[in-house]
């Protein structure tokens, strides 16, 4: 289960089985959930290749443990276990993820713009 306060109306997750793009009413079910410690059937979805094309990004090479992936000057390094991680002109941003609605709260942190495949 997703922690509600993580996502914004417009992240992509799975509710009930369905990749969706939270609502509004879908992140306060979630809340409602998370106080009242119901599962709510709520997942992240993970970021993949296919996912990274969808949004524009172009694959650039890969090495014996990472893959690397570009948009706009920005670079995506891919750690199998250990997430993504992001950098501009090579400095690292953030903390490792692996999640869509994180690449979409970072990417909106520090661009102001929305990402998605939806």
């Amino acid at each position: 289960m997703i922690d509600s306060r993580e996502l914004r109306i417009g992240n992509i997750i799975y509710l009930n089985g369905k990749k969706t793009a939270a609502g509004s009413d879908d992140i306060a079910f979630m809340a409602k959930c998370q106080l009242l410690g119901i599962n709510c059937e709520t997942t992240p979805v993970r970021v993949t290749e296919d996912t990274l094309i969808g949004l524009g990004f172009s694959f650039e090479f890969e090495n014996v443990s990472n893959k690397v992936y570009s948009k706009d000057g920005i670079k995506l390094l891919i750690h199998p276990s250990e997430g993504i991680s992001l950098y501009i002109n090579g400095e690292k941003f953030g903390k490792s993820f692996f999640y869509m609605h994180q690449l979409q709260n970072l990417w909106f942190s520090l661009f102001g713009k929305e990402i998605t495949n939806l």
